[in-house]
């Protein structure tokens, strides 16, 4: 019997809530990022409600988890734990996910493209692509790592690096990570116009408020050109803005 789209999707979601791994060759950010699409049909405003859909997910992730593994005679305290902890691997790669799909207009808009660093990571790229990596990569000794979200323009054989985005569902003392990469780019003349964001939901509060504002908020706030949360209350100042901006 034929299978209209609607079946295909409903069977598409169960599936995925049976199995909470790979669904049709799609990965379980991917399940999520869908699932996003449809919230974004339910709010007008969706980049503001993100904390909502993340805590959806969130329940959603643990209730599924927590029961698989003491299917597999875990504990109920180490299912807790293994199932948060995948989570909160999950999470960071939809997160970035939704604020590449949040920026695809813009970017049609103004001729910017834009690729991360898992595309970049890839062992076959092509030479736009390849230049773009090779002005951004920071080198530790022995590794080497990319920024999560890359913004840039090409003209004829040339590439221009307009700026980096870094995205978080929150901080938990890694807030220097982000300035850190504005003052790598900032020594040398090639790299010190590439303009510096962070763009977070802000889950637990770290930079949203200017009243005793945290560590966060003070260091990303001075070191960062702009911060752009996704929320609908936090205090503004001129670096830290709505998403929506």
């Amino acid at each position: 019997m034929f299978q209209t789209p609607a079946i295909i999707k409903i069977l598409y979601y169960n599936l995925m809530d049976f199995y909470g791994l790979k669904v049709f060759g799609l990965g379980l950010a991917d399940v999520i990022l869908e699932r996003f699409k449809d919230f974004m049909r339910e709010q007008p405003e969706p980049y503001k409600f993100l904390q909502v859909f993340y805590a959806q997910e969130k329940e959603r992730f643990l209730n599924h988890k927590v029961s698989d593994y003491i299917k597999q005679n875990k504990s109920k305290e180490e299912a807790s734990i293994l199932a948060r902890q995948g989570f909160v691997s999950t999470i960071g790669r939809v997160l970035e996910k939704i604020i590449e799909l949040l920026l695809k207009d813009f970017c049609i808009k103004n001729n910017v493209k834009m690729t991360n660093d898992k595309i970049l990571r890839a062992k076959r790229i092509n030479g736009e692509l390849d230049k773009v990596k090779r002005a951004l990569w920071v080198h530790f000794g022995e590794y080497s790592v990319l920024p999560d979200i890359i913004l840039y323009q090409t003209n004829k054989d040339n590439v221009k690096i307009l700026a980096i985005l870094s995205v978080k569902n929150s901080f938990r003392e890694r807030f220097t990570e982000t300035p850190y990469w504005k003052l790598k780019l900032l020594q040398s003349p090639i790299t010190s116009h590439i303009k510096v964001f962070m763009i977070t939901p802000d889950n637990d509060d770290e930079i949203s408020f200017k009243d005793k504002p945290k560590k966060a908020r003070i260091v990303m706030e001075h070191e960062l050109d702009g911060l752009y949360l996704a929320k609908s209350h936090f205090d503004q100042s001129s670096k830290i803005k709505g998403i929506e901006n």
